[in-house]
């Protein structure tokens, strides 16, 4: 400070200057000493804020309080802003208030998240990264996680909004562009952006309608990458698909009964619908800047003729990954063959078991996902609603899923339907709900005629005075059927968990014109499976090079299906990304929570 006076002096020339310069700095310093009589004050340093810079930030950088941040600057009381200048005290020897901390230790309550920590204590989730360092990727219960002292937990989680983590550089205008949302409607949702500004890394709330491009992670919105439009780090790639096309038996010299054999579902025209849809994927790779070299071998539904593809066929060996064969006991033929040159194998459309080897890929999470991805979302509406009324009808094969639903739901009336005849009395259903509080039924059977009586007769019992919402927590193809009238499932507002969900966006109306106008028909859910499972293995593998490597990439999303892949402790890989889907009226929505 000496030297700061004299260089004052030399440059102003001017006793009365230099004595109210004096006279300042001695008003500061006997300010200072009178609350901070141990330490001895050195200098200030002067520091100049820049962007998305906080008061918190700034006590983490220098080691010091954010009271002695405002007591020198007591404009930054109301907020910092860029380009502001701030003294910084510099002492000689920090003095440590041990009374006084400037953090504490929250210990960790059943479902917390480090973001949903962060954003309780009003802080950037990468403010919690540096005051914990070690901290874990999945936070147990009693875990202790450092926090700032003088932020108590100042806000909650809304269960009715998604919540948004800030990337760096990302402005007003670019969540303007990703969320759908203007400047004012985010400040008035975040009152915090109107005194710190937007911060990297902080957890803003948004509305769940700001969702379509994410996915929806313990309510964090997750950014869906799009491949279509990254570097492709491998030009060409190699695909076989193995298919029971089955044309040996097509009896081609009868045209009436071909076309009356391709009019049913049976494997030939799966395997069809399926080929037409890769047909249009290798379009748009073309389109992308791909090379696409794609085998395509008739498995015949036969185990000889799969055992003389595997024999005769040398260029297996040499593409990129194998899609097919369809039926498990034939795909766990060739992953085993596969696994020993180390070429991935996709089980491209069955639900049913395969043997995971360290090769294989299975596209369609498995019946255990998607009860629990319902039981989750079940767990975030039940925060919604106070004491609903549940029932819950089950046949005897699902006894063990009906005992999990009254674990959940101890009160819970549990409907066993008629050992011989299959359906349950109305006047049962009737008795049971209840006009004073919403009526949640689960009904898991796979049963035709119980689901399709059960439906009619809680759509007749529904009414303005008592509301019934259906769910299940796996959805069979029983719904599918005619018989069960969509209006129903709408006015109950029946909600499943799904791997698919037949969304009509432009890029799906685009799909079935050209669909249509190469095939002569609209497109059914095996050929935009075909479609959406090539276009994203291909990506993926011309991305990072090799398939595995590109599951990295995270999830991804096309026109019906969406894929993210997991490891599995047995083995191979697992798509887990899922649905929660809701009917409304005669329209499905996915429910984004």
């Amino acid at each position: 400070m000496i030297l700061a006076q004299n260089h004052l002096l030399q440059l102003n020339g001017s006793k009365m200057k230099l004595y109210l310069y004096m006279l300042m700095f001695l008003a500061v310093t006997i300010g200072y000493t009178q609350s901070d009589q141990d330490a001895h004050f050195s200098h200030f340093l002067i520091h100049k804020v820049k962007k998305n810079e906080t008061i918190f930030g700034l006590t983490q950088q220098y080691n010091i309080s954010e009271e002695q941040i405002i007591r020198y600057n007591p404009k930054a009381a109301q907020g910092l802003k860029r380009k502001m200048k701030l003294q910084i005290p510099r002492y000689h020897k920090i003095k440590k208030v041990e009374s006084q901390p400037t953090i504490k230790i929250h210990t960790v309550k059943p479902k917390e998240t480090r973001w949903r920590i962060a954003f309780n204590y009003g802080i950037s989730l990468e403010a919690l990264y540096k005051l914990n360092p070690n901290m874990k990727e999945i936070l147990e219960i009693g875990d202790e996680i450092r926090v700032p002292k003088n932020k108590k937990p100042i806000q909650e989680i809304d269960p009715n909004f998604n919540y948004y983590k800030v990337l760096p550089k990302e402005g007003y205008y670019r969540l303007g562009i990703k969320l759908g949302l203007s400047r004012e409607a985010l400040e008035t949702l975040n009152p915090s952006l109107l005194v710190n500004g937007l911060q990297d890394g902080m957890i803003i709330k948004v509305p769940k309608t700001s969702s379509q491009n994410f996915r929806v992670e313990d309510k964090l919105l997750i950014e869906k990458p799009n491949l279509i439009d990254s570097t492709l780090a491998l030009p060409n790639i190699k695909i076989a698909l193995m298919a029971p096309f089955k044309i040996r038996e097509l009896k081609l010299d009868s045209v009436q009964q071909t076309k009356n054999y391709l009019n049913q579902r049976n494997l030939t025209t799966i395997s069809l619908d399926f080929y037409g849809g890769v047909q249009l994927a290798l379009d748009r790779l073309v389109q992308a800047g791909l090379s696409v070299q794609l085998s395509v071998f008739d498995t015949e539904n036969k185990s000889s003729t799969i055992d003389s593809i595997l024999q005769s066929n040398m260029e297996l060996k040499q593409v990129d990954y194998i899609v097919g064969p369809f039926i498990p006991k034939h795909f766990n033929r060739v992953s085993l063959r596969a696994e020993q040159y180390e070429i991935p194998i996709i089980s491209p459309l069955s639900s049913n078991p395969v043997i995971m080897r360290s090769n294989v890929v299975q596209s369609i999470p498995e019946e255990y996902q998607l009860r629990e991805q319902m039981k989750s979302y079940i767990d975030s509406l039940d925060l919604t609603e106070e004491n609903p009324c549940v029932l819950i009808i089950a046949d005897q094969k699902h006894d063990r899923i009906a005992n999990h639903l009254l674990q959940k739901f101890p009160l819970a009336e549990r409907i066993v339907p008629d050992l011989q005849y299959g359906f349950v009395k109305p006047d049962l259903v009737d008795s049971l709900a209840t006009s004073l509080e919403p009526n949640w039924v689960f009904l898991e059977t796979q049963d035709m005629n119980l689901t399709m009586s059960i439906t009619s007769m809680l759509n007749a019992q529904s009414s303005e005075n008592r509301q019934i919402r259906l769910f299940t927590t796996y959805r069979t193809n029983v719904y599918d059927n005619e018989n069960i009238a969509l209006s129903h499932l709408g006015n109950l507002k029946f909600s499943y968990p799904s791997y698919f969900w037949e969304s009509n966006t432009d890029s799906f109306m685009i799909f079935s014109e050209k669909y249509k106008e190469r095939f002569g028909k609209l497109p059914n859910r095996e050929a935009i499976r075909g479609y959406d499972l090539i276009l994203d293995l291909a990506l993926r593998t011309a991305i990072r090079r090799r398939l595995i490597e590109g599951f990295e990439l995270g999830e991804t999303e096309y026109l019906h299906n969406r894929f993210r892949y997991e490891k599995d402790p047995k083995g191979g890989y697992r798509n887990i990304a899922t649905y929660i889907i809701e009917h409304q009226g005669f329209e499905t929505y996915e429910v984004l929570d």
